[in-house]
C-alpha cells in the first residue's frame, strides 16, 4: 500500500517536473525572440509574443495547481516536499518572466532604438541562466546552478555599463527600459536558484552566507 502510494507520488512529481522543464525552455526560446524583435523593430512577432503571454503562462497556473494538490493530497516530506517547493517557485517565476518579455515586445512596437550589443548579451544572459536552472533542478545539479546564479553579476555588469553609457534617460528612448527589464528577469531566474539550491543542498542559501561560499565560487 505505502509502496503504491509513494510510486504515485513520485509519478506525479515527476510529470509535472517535466511540464516545468518545458514550460522554461519555452519561456528561454521567448527571450530570444522577444528581445530580436526588439532589435530589428518586427512588429508583427512582437505582437504575436503580446498575445500569446495569456496562453503560455496558463502552464503556470497548472503547475502550481498540480504542486499543491500534491501538497495536500501526499504531504510529502524531506527531498519531495523540497521539490514539490521548487518546482511551484520555478513556475511562478518563470510567469513573471514572460510578463516581463510582452512589456519588452510592446517596445518593439512603439518604435525602434538604438541598440547596442550589451542588450542582445544580456538577452543570452539571461536564456543561459535560465537553462542551466533547469537543468539543476533536472538533474539536482550544483554544478550549472553555480553556473546560473554567476552569470548574474555577468548581467549585473552589462546593465551598470550599459547605464553608464545611457546617462540622459530622457534620450535613451526605450533602451534602458528594456535592459531593466532583463536584468529583472535575471533577479527572478535568481528567485528560482535560491529554491533549487533548497532542493539541492538542502537549507536555503541565496541570503545567506553559504550562497558566495558555495554558489558563487
Amino acid at each position: 500500500m505505502w509502496k503504491l502510494i509513494g510510486a504515485l507520488l513520485e509519478s506525479r512529481l515527476s510529470n509535472v517536473l517535466d511540464e516545468t522543464v518545458r514550460y522554461g525552455n519555452e519561456t528561454s526560446e521567448r527571450v530570444g525572440r522577444t528581445v530580436s524583435s526588439y532589435i530589428k523593430g518586427d512588429e508583427e512577432t512582437a505582437r504575436e509574443l503580446i498575445e500569446t503571454t495569456a496562453a503560455v503562462n496558463e502552464k503556470s497556473y497548472r503547475i502550481e495547481d498540480e504542486c499543491l494538490k500534491i501538497l495536500g493530497l501526499h504531504q510529502p516530506v524531506a527531498k519531495d516536499l523540497r521539490l514539490a517547493s521548487s518546482i511551484m517557485r520555478s513556475a511562478i517565476e518563470l510567469e513573471r518572466i514572460n510578463i516581463l518579455l510582452a512589456y519588452i515586445a510592446r517596445y518593439a512596437i512603439d518604435g525602434r532604438d538604438r541598440t547596442p550589443p550589451h542588450i542582445e548579451f544580456m538577452s543570452q544572459t539571461v536564456q543561459d541562466m535560465i537553462n542551466d536552472a533547469l537543468g539543476a533542478l533536472m538533474n539536482r545539479d550544483i554544478q550549472l546552478l553555480k553556473r546560473s546564479t554567476r552569470n548574474y553579476i555577468q548581467l549585473q555588469d552589462l546593465y551598470n555599463q550599459l547605464q553608464e553609457s545611457n546617462r540622459d534617460f530622457s534620450e535613451s528612448g526605450n533602451l534602458m527600459l528594456v535592459a531593466r527589464n532583463l536584468l529583472s528577469m535575471g533577479h527572478h531566474v535568481m528567485g528560482m536558484d535560491d529554491r533549487i539550491a533548497y532542493l539541492i543542498v538542502g537549507k536555503r542559501v541565496i541570503h545567506h552566507k553559504v550562497f558566495y561560499s558555495v554558489l558563487m565560487k
